[in-house]
């Protein structure tokens, strides 16, 4: 006020100095500066009068507290992370085989069941191979039924042989008792000839008959040698035949499974779908041509169920300690502004993810997309409720963090406590602390555990702005 008045003094000495220096200018001017003088001295004038009304208004009322209300209902810890949706499973399909794309079956957004082709790769030189496999596998049987009746005739060899050494050894014992007869005439022609009971010509004719009869026996003991030894060779013939027809045997299962690959190449030419789905990414043309290599190139994706979608969300290291499996969660995506989708948590997965110093993990969020609203790689804003209170008291956090200014708090609590106070306003308009227990909070709210408060009670979580006072050429004036 005193700064007031003085401003007013001084303004006033300003005014009534302006007025004796008009008054001088007017006596030696009167006609010419008369109107312009008038004008001067009624606005000096109305500057005295507002400078007076400024410096006798009165102070401005103290700025007015903001109140909340304590409620009652649930409280929820959200945790929040960005992530992409994805299908539950994704199929990357390639082909398996080098070649030219010769036709193409299916395109982007195609329901195909397991087994649909998909693409077809140009068959003919695999077609050739089947025909060249079937081929050799009909010679190899063919082998096998010649190799059979050669086996057989080697068997009737081998019994003939057999049989002439029957007879052979027949011949051989008939020979032997014919040479045994005649040594037997030689021996009783000889005596009688002795005794000249009989003549020398019988005697030279039975001597003739026994060297007949041992050339006989040696021709005998000869042809059956060589039986002996043709029966060694059908039988050891016959051991090679039966080895060659295993052996052509055995080529029959290797040229069944060459028939086998080449059919196997050949469908592998038609790429199927190995599961029901959609066709979400195709990424062949007809005409194209596939080239060999180490990996299969992937030529279709196929999503098995786009009613059922993911979220693979990324989670900083602080929160994933309060994250775990079937906990709720929602999301949004830019394509629906306003709209609010529900989700769970599936999956928490244990690998870090880092990028700049910043670690994250990643939570997998399942979600019912049965209406198709969701589209796969659509960036989703995902509130994972980690914890959740129902009917409780909630306190406004903004009402702990008030302080009024030069207050000063009535009793002090101990460290680790979560005694707090709040400032509420008794009848009267004065503040007074009132100390309060919490619980869990959320971003802006807290649960009120204990403390004298109900619900309804209001709480100062503020104190509104108080207006300007009011200045003259840039000094404050009043209180």
């Amino acid at each position: 006020m005193v700064v007031g008045r003085w401003i007013v003094s001084t303004l006033c000495a300003s005014v009534a100095a302006g007025g004796f220096a008009a008054a001088a200018v007017v006596q030696a001017h009167p006609l010419a500066l008369r109107p312009i003088l008038d004008d001067l001295a009624a606005r000096q004038e109305r500057a005295y009068a507002r400078i007076t009304r400024l410096v006798s208004a009165p102070a401005p009322e103290p700025a007015p507290f903001i109140t909340t209300a304590i409620q009652r209902g649930p409280l929820e810890q959200i945790v929040t992370a960005t992530g992409a949706l994805q299908p539950v499973d994704t199929v990357e399909v390639g082909s398996q085989l080098a070649g030219q794309i010769a036709d193409l079956f299916v395109d982007f957004n195609d329901r195909v069941h397991k087994g649909d082709p998909l693409a077809r790769i140009d068959q003919r030189s695999f077609i050739s191979r089947v025909e060249q496999a079937r081929a050799s596998l009909e010679m190899a049987a063919a082998s096998v039924r010649v190799q059979q009746a050669r086996l057989e005739r080697a068997r009737i060899d081998l019994d003939n042989a057999k049989g002439n050494r029957a007879v052979l050894a027949a011949r051989l014992e008939n020979a032997q008792v014919m040479l045994e007869a005649a040594k037997r005439n030689v021996d009783r022609k000889t005596m009688l000839r002795s005794r000249e009971a009989t003549s020398v010509a019988t005697l030279e004719e039975a001597q003739t008959d026994l060297a007949s009869r041992k050339a006989q026996l040696r021709e005998t003991v000869s042809l059956l040698e060589l039986n002996a030894f043709a029966v060694d060779a059908a039988a050891a013939d016959l051991r090679r035949l039966e080895a060659e027809l295993i052996q052509a045997k055995a080529a029959v299962p290797l040229q069944e499974a060459s028939l086998r690959a080449a059919q196997i190449e050949l469908d592998r030419t038609t790429i199927r779908s190995p599961i029901d789905g959609v066709i979400v990414g195709r990424f062949v043309s007809a005409g194209q041509t596939l080239a060999a290599g180490l990996e299969a190139r992937t030529a279709f994706n196929v999503a098995r169920n786009l009613g059922e979608m993911e979220i693979h969300a990324r989670v900083d290291e602080t929160d994933i300690g309060r994250v775990a499996p079937r906990q709720r969660a929602s999301f949004t995506v830019d394509a629906y502004p306003g709209r609010r989708f529900e989700a769970s948590v599936r999956q928490v997965r244990k690998a870090p993810q880092s990028n700049q110093g910043v670690v994250t993990y990643t939570v997998v969020l399942t979600t019912d997309n049965r209406e198709g609203l969701l589209l796969p790689g659509m960036t989703a804003l995902a509130r994972l409720t980690v914890h959740r209170e129902d009917d409780v008291l909630k306190l406004p956090l903004a009402a702990l963090r008030f302080r009024p200014a030069r207050a000063v708090p009535e009793g002090r609590t101990e460290p680790g406590t979560r005694e707090q106070a709040v400032w509420v306003q008794d009848p009267a308009g004065a503040l007074r602390p009132v100390a309060v227990t919490t619980g869990a909070s959320s971003a802006d709210q807290v649960v009120l555990r204990g403390g004298a408060l109900q619900e309804g009670d209001r709480v100062v979580v503020g104190q509104a702005d108080a207006s300007e006072p009011a200045r003259f050429l840039g000094i404050r004036l009043g209180l």
